[in-house]
């Protein structure tokens, strides 16, 4: 019998992830973040939540759709030789976790030669689970990296991650909806007639979310911190069926001791929050707030505003 069908110890749990080459796979891939605050519990605790459908074919091609017409392809092509940064650095966490780290599916798949797995321990003897229709084997870790213990699932006929979490700290990320194709085709990691007229399709929106708003017709506050002298608003981004709207509201000439980026983001009511770009890193500080029409975002670099200076600006935004 194998360690996948007998019971696995973590040290036999850990060979199977460094087993190679590890298989192609397509699925999706979820992680959520808490998002940053002063140090004192400000702004108000919120996730972000991050979903991507993805491909990967070993040893390095990857295709990652992040919605939104937001795709990201990387090819791996022997004859470049080899890089520095070819190398994955797995399942790390920086002095700054649960914020300095890139969630991505690599993560999980490309595992084997984290530190943090590399140094673990486990708490307790592995249990044999089922994780979203796979068997699999949940452990629970002590690493010095890490604070607080590691809850992590190893598929053994895979030889991958299927999630990690530090429950404690309010960090996950799981593989889903998985498939073991034979093969994936080269056209799978190639740009194509239909990506570009998805992100083609992107930019005309964008663009006419520009032309449709000046400054003049845009949905800005009358208070910001420092005056509104150094305000250079500018809608970016979104959708004229829903309301959608996302402004820039940066300047480079932003007064010390006030936020140095920041965005402006109205939706409707109980819809998933829209956190493009930057919008989503969760070392930014952000607000959220209703009024009797739209929900909004607030998001800023440098510093949050102040629980004063935030009830300024939501009494200032316009009415309607």
């Amino acid at each position: 019998m194998t360690v996948e069908e007998t019971m696995a110890g973590w040290t036999e749990l850990r060979e199977l992830l460094h087993r190679t080459p590890k298989p192609a796979v397509e699925g999706r891939h979820v992680s959520v973040q808490p998002r940053r605050d002063n140090g004192q519990g400000w702004p108000p605790a919120s996730p972000v939540r991050l979903s991507a459908r993805f491909a990967y074919r070993p040893p390095g091609d990857w295709f990652l759709d992040h919605g939104n017409g937001d795709i990201t392809i990387e090819a791996y092509d022997p004859a470049d030789g080899p890089h520095a940064d070819d190398s994955p650095s797995g399942l790390d966490f920086g002095p700054q976790f649960p914020w300095d780290l890139a969630p991505s599916p690599e993560r999980l798949i490309s595992c084997a030669d984290s530190p943090a797995l590399a140094e673990a321990t486990a708490l307790a003897e592995p249990t044999n689970v089922r994780h979203h229709g796979r068997d699999a084997w949940a452990v629970t870790l002590r690493t010095p990296s890490l604070p607080y213990p590691l809850h992590v699932v190893v598929d053994p006929t895979a030889g991958i991650l299927l999630s990690a979490e530090v429950e404690e700290a309010g960090y996950r990320e799981e593989l889903s909806e998985l498939d073991f194709p034979a093969r994936l085709p080269d056209s799978r990691f190639e740009w194509n007639d239909v990506l570009e007229a998805a992100e083609k399709a992107h930019q005309i929106r964008r663009d006419q979310i520009v032309a449709s708003h000046g400054e003049r017709t845009l949905p800005l506050p009358a208070f910001w911190p420092g005056g509104l002298d150094h305000f250079e608003p500018k809608a970016f981004d979104g959708d004229p069926a829903t309301g959608l709207l996302a402004m820039d509201l940066y300047n480079d000439n932003a007064p010390a001791d006030t936020p140095t980026m920041a965005v402006l983001i109205r939706q409707r009511p109980d819809t998933p929050f829209f956190e493009p770009g930057w919008v989503a890193d969760p070392e930014a500080f952000v607000h959220h707030w209703k009024d009797s029409t739209w929900q909004w975002t607030l998001a800023l670099w440098g510093r949050p505003l102040t629980p004063e200076e935030l009830e300024r600006v939501i009494n200032s935004m316009p009415k309607g």
